[in-house]
């Protein structure tokens, strides 16, 4: 099925917030059975899979690898999570060569309060009906180590309906944002104020670092810093060798609880001696934890900026400023 037109996508866009929306606008009642139409199968259009298959509707047209990565950098979340990703699954959603072996995938998902599930600014829904004529799905909303809207740094991104329980996790249920009642129960939806202390001001700002500045996803700016930097971090601080790292990691517990910063995770990660809070993860194992985590362990660790952190002629991380 060929459709004359294809939903140009909007500032900030999640590329499957666009394919959602042109999905509405086919016109089926049954938008699996739209997606059956245009893409041969139904797949849940999750923000948990960095590069969709349903992405290929915009992808496609882009004939150059240059353009490739322009649509992946700016509508997609792989440019936040590149720059702790094997190189391998990186270059393979570029070049378009990825296979169940290498699609990349976020490291501890589940573990992850804010990830795979679609998270909106009900301020900016407003705006973007009054200007687009429909809210849309952005991007820089659906990254785990933000807590509040960028553009409203006091207002709580919503995942759902307190009344009922509700979130989104697929765009196939929730096309669009709501905006005033939940779509379920119709319960009034009211923007929340979240008030950041000096730790979760700096992870967002720091988050919302890897997103924009990302410009190349196979020389990652901060590629070296996130798969090296808290190890050589920790070694500045005197911080190796197992005892020290124990000793370090109590204090690192107790910090992060002190500062609130379960926030983050699901509540069993905090109730137990998970790896994906630990900081010897981050020193030792960074591929394996998510953006957030090493966020965290470099807040701990005194870093105040990523611009501290240079690449030497070796490519190996050193620290400027400790």
């Amino acid at each position: 099925m060929n459709l004359p037109f294809k939903p140009q996508l909007l500032p900030d866009e999640h590329m499957l917030s666009g394919v959602a929306r042109m999905l509405l606008l086919v016109g089926y009642k049954n938008l699996q059975d739209a997606q059956m139409k245009l893409f041969s199968r139904s797949v849940p259009l999750s923000n948990s899979v960095l590069v969709h298959s349903a992405m290929e509707f915009y992808l496609k047209d882009a004939t150059t690898k240059p353009d490739r990565q322009k649509l992946i950098l700016r509508h997609s979340l792989l440019g936040y999570y590149s720059h702790g990703l094997p190189y391998k699954v990186v270059k393979a959603a570029l070049n378009n060569e990825m296979r169940d072996a290498t699609t990349p995938r976020i490291p501890q998902l589940t573990k992850l309060k804010f990830a795979g599930v679609w998270r909106y600014c009900p301020v900016c829904a407003e705006s973007d009906l009054l200007q687009y004529g429909m809210p849309y799905w952005r991007t820089s909303h659906q990254i785990p180590s933000s807590i509040t809207c960028n553009h409203h740094p006091e207002i709580f991104l919503v995942s759902g309906c307190e009344n009922c329980g509700s979130s989104i996790t697929d765009l196939i249920e929730q096309p669009l944002p709501v905006v005033g009642s939940c779509a379920k129960c119709s319960a009034t939806l009211e923007a929340k104020i979240f008030n950041h202390n000096e730790v979760t001001k700096w992870v967002q700002t720091q988050g919302l670092k890897l997103l924009y500045e990302a410009d190349d996803l196979i020389r990652l700016r901060f590629g070296h810093p996130m798969k090296y930097g808290v190890s050589l971090m920790a070694s500045v601080k005197g911080i190796s060798g197992w005892e020290r790292i124990d000793e370090a990691e109590n204090s690192f517990d107790a910090w992060l609880r002190i500062n609130d910063l379960g926030i983050y995770f699901t509540p069993d990660v905090m109730e137990s001696n998970d790896r994906v809070k630990r900081l010897y993860s981050a020193i030792r194992y960074a591929e394996t934890v998510p953006p957030v985590c090493h966020l965290l362990a470099y807040q701990f660790l005194g870093l105040s900026d990523f611009n501290q952190l240079v690449l030497q002629d070796d490519h190996i991380p050193s620290v400027v400023t400790v």
